[in-house]
């Protein structure tokens, strides 16, 4: 048998050359650029979803203490008389005052600055009862340890998943957090809807004008009757996202939970700079969602209205009894 002859092709190695891994590096990158939005997109849209299901369950809330009460909780408690702002002069015999939570159907509207908003009211029906028992609602929200304790605690549900800040407490009044540790408070992305005016325009600012035309006005408990435009069309609490002013890190629910709508939505109307890429009028209603910010209704529905929304149908959604005409489109 003869040997079989040598084998005269080369053996060859296998692999890549330089360009080749470029071209594949390139390939995975595109594709990483492709995809990576739309990962994205997937993501901000399951975290819309989840704060819409959060605003329906204050929507809930807010109808089992309509239930119980007779009345949905005021914006928030603030002063008996603002001595410089007669606007501000609280009328004991309109009908504001025949229905509001039990302290002022108790003691009247306090004489000095309580504050607690509407977010603090609602506990008991957001699974929060242990936070609502430690509070004394006759004082402020900052003096007494138990009202700190309780003001500090951050309740999810107040909570947008698409504010990075996520459980980070705010200094609520002056200077840094930690500061005064009695002033820094937990955070919301929910604030009362109280007026269709903006009330920085009376010289009387930051209080809210007694005759505000909201369903979440400070000092004044609304009822489902008083809602004569609608239930279905008229707004009760709105998104915001609080980035300011000063260093404000964001909004609060334990105090000063309310706001008007006088700015539009996302600062689409002022042109207001501050916020979140010098666009965004952190004291109104804004988001952190592409394309404007979701609203409760007093139905207990939820609608995220648009940024563009035309600013006479936004103040017609605002009014509880100004006997406007909606109808759809123009932004929502």
């Amino acid at each position: 048998m003869k040997p079989n002859p040598p084998s005269t092709v080369r053996d060859l190695k296998t692999g890549f050359t330089l360009v080749e891994l470029l071209v594949v590096i390139t390939i995975i990158g595109i594709l990483i650029a492709l995809l990576l939005p739309a990962v994205q997109a997937a993501r901000e849209a399951a975290r819309r979803l989840q704060c819409s299901n959060n605003f329906k369950q204050a929507g809930i809330a807010l109808h089992n203490y309509h239930e119980h009460f007779g009345c949905f909780p005021p914006g928030m408690l603030g002063w008996r008389v603002n001595w410089s702002c007669p606007h501000n002069t609280y009328d004991s015999q309109t009908t504001e005052q025949r229905c509001m939570w039990t302290y002022i159907s108790t003691h009247g509207v306090p004489a000095a600055y309580i504050g607690w908003g509407w977010g603090a009211m609602i506990l008991p029906y957001v699974e929060q009862a242990n936070a609502y028992d430690r509070i004394d609602f006759s004082v402020s929200y900052g003096p007494l340890y138990a009202n700190k304790y309780a003001s500090a605690q951050t309740v999810h549900l107040y909570l947008c998943p698409s504010d990075s800040q996520g459980d980070e407490l705010v200094e609520c009044c002056s200077g840094q957090v930690g500061a005064l540790p009695e002033e820094d408070v937990a955070r919301t992305n929910m604030a009362g809807v109280a007026d269709a005016d903006d009330w920085t325009c009376d010289g009387c600012w930051p209080l809210p004008m007694a005759k505000a035309q909201g369903m979440m006005a400070g000092n004044t408990a609304c009822k489902i009757s008083d809602v004569s435009d609608g239930a279905s069309n008229t707004l009760q609490i709105g998104e915001v996202i609080g980035n300011g002013p000063g260093t404000h890190k964001g909004h609060f629910w334990a105090t000063w939970d309310i706001m008007d709508t006088g700015f539009g939505i996302n600062g689409g109307v002022s042109g207001s700079t501050g916020g979140v890429g010098g666009t965004l009028y952190t004291w109104g209603f804004s988001s952190f969602h592409p394309g404007g910010c979701h609203f409760l209704l007093g139905d207990g529905s939820v609608h995220f209205l648009n940024e563009t929304i035309d600013q006479s149908l936004l103040r017609s959604l605002t009014t509880r009894a100004g006997g406007e005409l909606v109808v759809s489109g123009g932004g929502i």
